[in-house]
């Protein structure tokens, strides 16, 4: 980042002053806005573009907190073709075990690991971001992990409706590792922004490093997920928009 951005930053961080404690909203007040570009865009213009647009807009007198995040979303890469049940699968198996008061250790099942996670945090990060292969492989060995307990337990699925009073995030791993998010997200997010892999159920190759992987956040994680959502510099983790799910959801 450049020091006239940095200026410009801190500057119109002190135009708008810190938001107080007392007036952060609960997460169902909480938007974010996401822009689907075509074509391919380099990760330090995504990188950029978040940097100049997450939080810098003023809100309208009287109105809610929102957060914007501007970032190009790419919806055209290849998905499993089981995305839907999946995501159930997620749901049926997050949502009786996600506490907020154990936010990391309830989202990180033993049994679920990829062996990719095993790694330190640097290694994971070179790992996952140089290849594809190795975040998709990931996700699969925890959706089949997570599909043989599920059918050991003769757990039913839930329907999706509304998601079980939950949302899906996407992630890109594409973070600053600055480890701001972990506190504000009782380890829900880990120091180097990765999220807890129970919660995992989608890969999506998109022409860009590892790709974009699709989490589901139980209602419990959810204002603590924000929270750290909120405070990553750059946006290498983000809330879907209700039409970018369904596009999914239909693809």
């Amino acid at each position: 980042m450049s020091s006239d951005f940095k200026r410009l930053l801190d500057k119109a961080w002190a135009w708008l002053g810190p938001l107080p404690e007392e007036e952060l909203p609960p997460w169902s007040e909480s938007i974010v806005r996401q822009v689907d570009l075509k074509g391919s865009m380099s990760s330090d213009f995504k990188r950029g573009q978040s940097e100049l647009f997450t939080g810098l807009l003023p809100r309208p007198e009287g109105a809610p907190w929102t957060k914007y995040t501007t970032v190009p979303v790419n919806l055209s890469g290849v998905l499993p073709i089981d995305f839907k049940l999946r995501l159930a699968e997620t749901i049926a198996w997050c949502l009786p075990r996600a506490e907020a008061a154990r936010a990391g250790g309830t989202t990180r099942t033993a049994e679920l690991m990829p062996p990719v996670c095993g790694h330190d945090g640097d290694t994971f990060l070179d790992l996952v971001l140089k290849t594809p292969d190795v975040p998709r492989e990931a996700v699969g060995f925890i959706t089949e992990r997570r599909r043989e307990a599920l059918a050991r337990m003769n757990m039913p699925l839930p329907p999706l409706g509304d998601l079980a009073g939950g949302w899906v995030f996407a992630t890109d791993f594409n973070t600053d590792i600055c480890g701001a998010a972990t506190a504000p997200s009782n380890g829900f997010l880990d120091d180097y922004d990765v999220p807890g892999w129970d919660t995992w159920f989608a890969h999506q190759e998109t022409g860009e490093m590892g790709g974009i992987i699709y989490g589901w956040v139980p209602p419990a994680l959810l204002t603590l997920a924000e929270k750290g959502f909120y405070v990553i510099p750059v946006t290498s983790v983000w809330w879907l928009r209700d039409e970018d799910l369904r596009r999914l959801m239909s693809s």
